[in-house]
This record gives C-alpha cells, sequence and structure tokens, in this order.
C-alpha cells in the first residue's frame, strides 16, 4: 500500500528528512509540515521516523480540498500504527499557521518545521516568520523545490540570518533545502542585510510584473507565452 501513494522527494531526500528525524539530539516533538499533497512523500516519512522514535506529533497543512481528503485516506491506509501522531490541517498556510502556534501549549517549540506548499515564493517567507520564532535553538527546517521558483527567496533569505546554518542538498533537480537554527535571533545587521536581499528578489521584473498586472492579464500572457518559457519563469529551472 506505501507505494502506491504518490508523494514527491527523491529516494535520498526522504532519506535526510528521515535522518534528520531519527538523529536529533532529543526526539522531535514537535513537527509541523505545509504542503502534504497526497501524502506519500515528506508526510509519511516523517511519520514513519516520529513512529520508530516512539515520540513526536507532526500537523500537516493542505490548502486543497480535494488534495486533503485524499491525503488523508492515503495516510490512514498506510500507516494506521502512527494514526495517533498526526493532525491534518486544512487552509491556507498564513491563515491556519497563526492559530496552530497560539493553541500550542504555553512555551513549547517547534522541533522540525517541513516547507512544501505553493508556488508562489513570498508564501514561504510569510511561512518561516510565523515559524521561525517557535523554532527551538538546534530545531530544523527544511523545505522542498529549493531550486525552483518556490523556494528561490527563502534559501538565501535565510543564509544571511546568522542565527541559522543552512545548506541545499542536490540530490535531485528540485534541491532540498537544509537549516539548523543556532541561535534564538539573528544580529540586527545580518537582519537587515536579508532584509535588503529580499527587496532585491521581490524587484525582479518577472515579479514587478506579477504583482502589477491584473489577474487576467498574467493568465493572457502566460496562454500565449511559450511552455518552456513560462515553466522557466513561474517554474523555476527548466
Amino acid at each position: 500500500m506505501n507505494a502506491q501513494i504518490e508523494g514527491q522527494l527523491s529516494l535520498q531526500e526522504r532519506e535526510l528528512l528521515t535522518s534528520t528525524i531519527r538523529d536529533m539530539p532529543v526526539k522531535p516533538r514537535i513537527v509541523v509540515e505545509v504542503g502534504t499533497w497526497l501524502g506519500g512523500g515528506s508526510t509519511l516519512h516523517i511519520l514513519r521516523a516520529l513512529h520508530e522514535n516512539g515520540e513526536g506529533h507532526l500537523w500537516g497543512v493542505e490548502a486543497c480540498k480535494d488534495v486533503y481528503e485524499k491525503m488523508i485516506t492515503n495516510i490512514s491506509a498506510a500507516i494506521p500504527e502512527a494514526a495517533a501522531r498526526f493532525t491534518p490541517l486544512f487552509g491556507l498556510s498564513d491563515e491556519v499557521l497563526p492559530g496552530w502556534l497560539d493553541g500550542l501549549p504555553a512555551g513549547s517549540e517547534i522541533d522540525l518545521a517541513f516547507l512544501d506548499g505553493g508556488d508562489n515564493p513570498l508564501e514561504q517567507i510569510h511561512e518561516f516568520e510565523l515559524l521561525a520564532p517557535r523554532i527551538k535553538t538546534g530545531g530544523v527546517l527544511m523545505g522542498h523545490d529549493a531550486r525552483m521558483r518556490k523556494g528561490k527567496w527563502l534559501c538565501p533569505y535565510v543564509a544571511l540570518l546568522d542565527n541559522w546554518k543552512s545548506q541545499i542538498f542536490d540530490y535531485s533537480h528540485e534541491g532540498l533545502f537544509h537549516a539548523v537554527k543556532t541561535g534564538a535571533q539573528p544580529s540586527e545587521t545580518s537582519r537587515r542585510a536579508a532584509a535588503r536581499k529580499l527587496r532585491g528578489m521581490r524587484l525582479e521584473p518577472v515579479e514587478l510584473l506579477g504583482s502589477i498586472l491584473p489577474g487576467k492579464a498574467n493568465e493572457t500572457i502566460m496562454r500565449v507565452m511559450p511552455k518552456s518559457l513560462r515553466k522557466m519563469l513561474f517554474k523555476g529551472r527548466r
């Protein structure tokens, strides 16, 4: 049954995710994921690792209702022994995460966050800004599609914050981002440098065009644009 569930991440990426959870000095208790898709990739492997650890809980955020319902069915069938360790959350991350964070016990911290939601790079920035203050020192942030449009802002942004140690694993065409929080807060110098970098990335021509033009105009442009160029601009690599 496990092999029949569709999921992303290459074999090496799945192994890195699993080993990260297994090898943390303190077994992770609070894990959150944005973008579960059908459940056969990161969701399933996070749950397997938590189950093997004998500790921890995963909250998975999914914004597509049809996918969300299929994912719940898939996970329930694939790993019923870990059902008690999983709470699915339906909705957009910027709407779901604040309420989820408010509902955590006072003083609790996130051990690991995995970001793999929509293709808009600003989404991962917003998710990081919401979650980072609650990720514990020594905690881990990971993100899929690090080489694609989805992760093209988060990776250089976090790399400039001096309370994070980050790298990209090129185990696949998409790339897997991995960062460890090394201090409670970044220095003001590094915070300003990251903010400048983000402002510059947001001023790139394709991003400005997308933010200025009405939605219908964007749709028209994408329809007449060659598929290869559309894929490069809106997804990342060719």
